[in-house]
């Protein structure tokens, strides 16, 4: 027998099994083993009140025809002074309606001059806030014939959004009638005319 071959033999199964992997053939190696992803803090939610939503109270109302009447000075002059009312008597102002707007049905027979007339205060940026208040609205006769009418539009002040809701659903809207004197001329292009409608913010 030959000692030196089997010797030889034996030191290999040795090293063959010394450098076989002891967690087996499909299990991965320490040196390719991927680590596991890092986990990430759950969101916070956001804490503090939450933003109003529109609807709530506070919310402006506007009113686009409020309760007013009244007519002019002279009714045959080309320059005209109107004179609007809160005329609705089952329907107090109070706390206050402040005029926000002034417009014309047909702008193009009258012009909205613009600031007071007759004494009494301007209409524009005016606050109704006891029945018989009244304020005043210069306007011109722009010479093309006809008739037309005048609206006011206001914004109440209320303590809440139901109560301007409730003031809103129970006006009568009202107006102010404006006719064009006879015999009154066209203005010429040189003229300078006064706006047709007028807008107040507050």
């Amino acid at each position: 027998m030959n000692l030196f071959r089997t010797g030889s033999l034996a030191l290999v199964a040795v090293l063959a099994v010394g450098c076989s992997d002891p967690a087996g053939p499909g299990a991965p190696s320490s040196s390719t083993a991927e680590a596991p992803p890092p986990t990430s803090a759950p969101s916070m939610e956001p804490t503090g009140p939450e933003a109003p939503r529109s609807g709530d109270d506070g919310v402006a109302i506007s009113i686009p025809q409020l309760p007013i009447g009244g007519g002019v000075d002279d009714t045959d002059a080309e320059s005209q002074c109107a004179s609007a009312g809160w005329l609705q008597n089952d329907l107090s102002p109070g706390p206050g309606v402040k005029v926000t707007g002034i417009r014309l049905e047909h702008p193009g027979v009258f012009g909205i001059v613009g600031g007071g007339c007759g004494g009494d205060a301007a209409c524009a940026g005016f606050t109704f806030h006891a029945k018989g208040d009244t304020c005043s609205i210069a306007v011109r006769a722009l010479g093309t014939g006809g008739k037309t009418r005048l609206f006011v539009e206001g914004k109440p002040e209320c303590a809440s959004a139901s109560a301007c809701r409730d003031l809103r659903d129970r006006v009568n809207p009202g107006w102010i009638d404006l006719t064009q004197p006879e015999g009154t001329t066209e203005p010429s292009t040189s003229e300078t005319t006064a706006p047709e409608t007028t807008t107040t913010t507050g």
